[in-house]
């Protein structure tokens, strides 16, 4: 019988990988999603059925249909599927599936998991084996951004949005930090931690959790956890204290102190968010049995991820960058890793809130974290998820920044064309969110006459 699986929402950064994967597996590959963008071009090149729009004839003819978490099952297709009998999954359970006879190191993390993740898979690739890999983002030096690989060992990003990292067993599992974020889904701060200790617990026996303890928090979980599985190694890694593995930087080039010798090594992208996700990176290969100062000499080539920290284009000397950072911590850390890289030119943010209630439940933060910045413009939310009656708007945000003061500039097109009149030589553009943001970068540089 021909297998072929059906993918409920194929257009996501998770889902089309793991659609990729199957592919790569010779599968019959379909999927829907509500509206066409890049992401599905690539997978129709290799043969996927795609559909734009949902409708229960999709699964007609599907023997298994995957779905993310949030799908209910009053969804029309997962409706059909019950009624057909055709066997549902969700995307951690095909992952973990996938993942279940491998080697595996699992990247979790509040923020920087999506280019740690990348970052190892770049530097396993770089070293000559076949690796698997499963990337929330894609990544410009890899062809797409999930492989099967026929090398033992696999490295996933482990996702903590409904709970998704607790299906793996990892030999490797990374923390790269923890800090309040999901709490529409988790409901309390207490709720998300001890999620996040599941997820260090589902390490195999005598594993190695690699654990950045910059991230106050991060350090706390891994001691609870030694106190639980005395089996299990921990590598702490830091940017600012003493650590198994600590990384400096005096300018360009970074120092490694790890417990084998000092690497040396280079990034293309500033700021210490990402020597730390440098540090990590490194100590879980090394964790997997990989070469140290062979992955910092790979990661020396790695170009990013895109939509973190990328360029959109440049004209009239006017710089425009993009960057994913859609939590306080996220956008005062790549504000910063832009002054230090560009210290002469005026910064500009173009800020898109990712979801309402993300906005309200951290609003200690977002009044001050664009502190750094010279301009701030708030752009209307991107509603990723419905409406929970605890909402505060883009709006209502830039009225509670404290420093720069806001300025409300509407929608994606709206906000991008107000940037570009505003603009003067030497500025330094940042297009910012989690959502269509990015678009605003195109309207700018089609305002100021340049190509993207």
């Amino acid at each position: 019988m021909t297998i072929n699986v059906h993918f409920i929402g194929v257009g996501g950064i998770h889902m089309s990988a793991l659609a990729h994967i199957l592919l790569d597996d010779g599968l019959v590959v379909s999927g829907c999603d509500r509206s066409d963008s890049p992401i599905l071009q690539p997978l129709r090149d290799r043969g996927a059925r795609i559909f734009i729009g949902h409708n229960e004839h999709h699964v007609t003819t599907a023997t298994q249909v995957v779905r993310t978490a949030a799908v209910p099952e009053t969804h029309p297709e997962v409706a059909r599927a019950i009624a057909l009998g055709i066997p549902l999954q969700t995307r951690a359970e095909l992952l973990a599936e996938i993942a279940s006879p491998r080697e595996v190191i699992a990247v979790g993390g509040s923020h920087g998991k999506t280019t740690t993740t990348a970052m190892i898979a770049h530097a396993m690739r770089a070293s000559g084996r076949d690796a698997g890999y499963v990337i929330g983002g894609e990544v410009p030096g890899l062809c797409v951004h999930a492989r099967r690989g026929a090398d033992p060992w696999l490295v996933l990003e482990a996702d903590e949005y409904g709970r998704a990292f607790h299906h793996y067993t990892p030999q490797v599992a990374a923390l790269t930090n923890c800090e309040p974020d999901h709490l529409d889904y988790y409901r309390s701060q207490e709720a998300l931690e001890e999620a996040f200790l599941r997820y260090l617990g589902t390490l195999k026996r005598n594993g190695t959790l690699v654990v950045g303890v910059d991230s106050e928090l991060s350090r706390k979980m891994a001691s609870r956890l030694q106190l639980d599985r005395h089996d299990l190694k921990v590598v702490t890694c830091s940017s600012r204290d003493a650590a198994d593995y600590r990384i400096t930087s005096p300018d360009d080039t970074y120092r490694l102190t790890t417990p084998n010798g000092t690497i040396y090594g280079s990034l293309r992208q500033p700021g210490e968010y990402q020597r730390q996700n440098a540090a990590i990176a490194i100590a879980a290969l090394e964790a997997a049995g990989f070469d140290g100062p062979a992955a910092a000499d790979a990661l020396s080539t790695f170009n990013g991820v895109n939509r973190r920290f990328q360029l959109h284009g440049e004209a009239n000397d006017i710089v425009v960058l993009d960057d994913y950072a859609h939590h306080p911590t996220e956008v005062a850390a790549a504000i910063a890793a832009a002054r230090s890289r560009w210290p002469e030119r005026r910064i500009v943010v173009l800020f898109q809130p990712h979801t309402y209630t993300r906005t309200s439940y951290l609003i200690d933060g977002f009044r001050t974290c664009f502190a750094d910045a010279d301009i701030v413009y708030t752009v209307d939310t991107y509603a990723a998820r419905a409406m929970s009656g605890d909402e505060m708007t883009s709006e209502q945000l830039a009225e509670e920044i404290v420093a720069p003061k806001a300025i409300y500039a509407g929608t994606v097109e709206e906000s991008g064309t107000l940037a570009a009149a505003s603009a003067w030589p030497g500025d330094l553009i940042i297009t910012m969110g989690a959502g269509d943001i990015d678009a605003a970068g195109r309207v700018i540089l089609s305002r100021l006459g340049g190509a993207s």
